[in-house]
């Protein structure tokens, strides 16, 4: 039996997909849901396979960064935009950014050393375009001097930063994600 591709594909009707989710509390929860039972099948995978000399352990976890960030997107950036936010940003104009970087959560989670609930929510930032060029000129934007003292990072750029509900981060070297952790209630 031979497959006509040609008419297959000639014959695809777009399905509807009906109308969009809304995104309310309901659609947050179940993003957090299903990162979370996605997060633990490729950990567990991960941590129990012996991977030798193959590609497989870099796929899953580029799997394990995709959920992370997709949440991040979806959940965080949807919901509040993000954790902090730079004074002075325009938020039509600005970087998504992850103040503590993604692939150090990423590692961190493997290792056993973040909870889920923890990377899920690992903090991030909206700052000014400028900002993310001297984040890049000082070699920074892929790793953090600290990653306990997460806005220690941002020493350079001479910002002051706000919680995504208006209110002051007073000390940018001594803020941990503790502090962070406690403000969003992660335990």
């Amino acid at each position: 039996m031979t497959r006509d591709t040609q008419a297959l594909v000639e014959g695809f009707v777009k399905p509807s997909r009906g109308r969009g989710v809304k995104r309310d509390d309901h659609a947050y929860s179940q993003a957090l849901e299903t990162s979370t039972i996605e997060l633990e099948r490729l950990l567990e995978i991960y941590r129990t396979t012996v991977f030798v000399e193959d590609n497989r352990a870099r796929f899953y976890r580029d799997a394990i960064d995709h959920w992370v960030r997709r949440y991040h997107d979806y959940a965080i950036s949807g919901k509040i935009k993000s954790h902090y936010r730079e004074v002075g940003v325009d938020e039509k104009d600005c970087v998504f950014e992850h103040v503590l970087p993604t692939s150090s959560a990423i590692d961190m989670l493997i290792q056993d050393r973040l909870t889920i609930d923890e990377a899920l929510n690992t903090p991030t930032c909206l700052i000014k375009k400028s900002s993310d060029l001297i984040l890049k000129d000082n070699g920074l934007t892929k790793q953090s001097p600290n990653n306990w003292y997460f806005f220690r990072r941002y020493t350079v750029l001479n910002s002051k930063f706000i919680t995504h509900d208006g209110n002051p981060v007073n000390n940018i070297l001594d803020w941990s994600l503790n502090d962070h952790w406690k403000l969003f209630g992660i335990k």
